[in-house]
């Protein structure tokens, strides 16, 4: 009876395993298109911000990279074009040329939507209409918690979660609601990506009873990653390369810009030379 028991177990195991490995060898095929998609993707991005100046005027002096609208897309883009090559190499050594022949007629266009989609929106309506800090965040949030945590049922309602902002974003700033809404306080529609943060990271406390130990323990890490990318990014372009971000709102400007200003650049226009009235405007203009 045993023995019975335990050739049991050996061919679920041996099932199991070859089901894990013709999983793997799928994901290579995918990665391997995803790769050459990220390449096209990051040389696009690449090529418009080469159009862009990099170079222009504070304070009277002429400056290269300083005043450069389109450091910050090319520095995106370098780092995606890097990505997708190790990408493609890696899984070129893999055979995923060959393996996505075989399983493109499996294509499920669906993921390709929402990878491509939660870019775009990213790109056109989040860091467009929204504070880039936060922007980010809920990006991040919901583009690594699509992937990371690897839930059919988070993902599902990650994603309705995220659309439903979405669609609200573009009814607002769509019908020029957004100057009503701004009236009072010019940084009141940024509020919407706050509670949208704080509502995708409720759905991640909420799942963790049900999913356990190991999933607490990546919703940690993508909140960790979540939080600490723009708050490095953010002052790194902003003060370090002085580089306006597309959109400084309720984080950026409220806060960062106010703190920065008020205490590091105050301190280092004191040690500086006295600017004349027309270096000052020029001065803080460019902010």
């Amino acid at each position: 009876m045993s023995e019975s028991v335990k050739n049991v177990d050996d061919d679920t195991a041996l099932e199991e395993q070859a089901r894990l490995q013709e999983e793997e060898l799928a994901l290579h095929g995918w990665d391997f298109i995803f790769s050459v998609v990220v390449i096209v993707f990051s040389i696009f991005i690449i090529a418009h911000s080469l159009t862009m100046p990099f170079s222009g005027t504070v304070g009277g002096v002429k400056t290269t990279w300083y005043e450069s609208p389109g450091l910050l897309p090319l520095f995106i883009g370098a780092a995606l074009l890097l990505a997708g090559i190790v990408l493609f190499v890696n899984n070129a050594k893999e055979n995923g040329r060959t393996l996505f022949m075989e399983r493109i007629k499996d294509v499920n266009p669906s993921g390709f939507l929402i990878s491509g989609g939660g870019i775009l929106t990213y790109i056109y309506i989040m860091i467009t209409w929204y504070d880039f800090f936060l922007a980010s965040l809920v990006f991040l949030l919901f583009y690594i918690g699509l992937y990371y945590l690897d839930e059919p049922k988070i993902s599902s309602k990650l994603i309705k979660l995220y659309s439903a902002f979405m669609v609200l974003s573009v009814a607002i700033f769509g019908s020029g609601l957004d100057e009503t809404i701004n009236a009072g306080y010019e940084f009141t529609t940024d509020i919407i990506l706050i509670v949208a943060a704080i509502a995708i990271f409720a759905l991640f406390k909420i799942s963790e009873k049900q999913y356990g130990a190991e999933f607490k323990r990546k919703v940690k890490v993508l909140a960790l990653v979540s939080f600490l990318f723009p708050l490095v990014i953010c002052p790194i372009f902003r003060y370090f390369l002085l580089v306006p971000l597309p959109k400084e709102g309720i984080v950026v400007e409220q806060v960062l810009n106010t703190t920065y200003f008020k205490y590091a650049g105050q301190k280092e226009v004191k040690e500086g030379k006295t600017l004349s009235a027309d270096e000052a405007a020029e001065l803080d203009d460019a902010f």
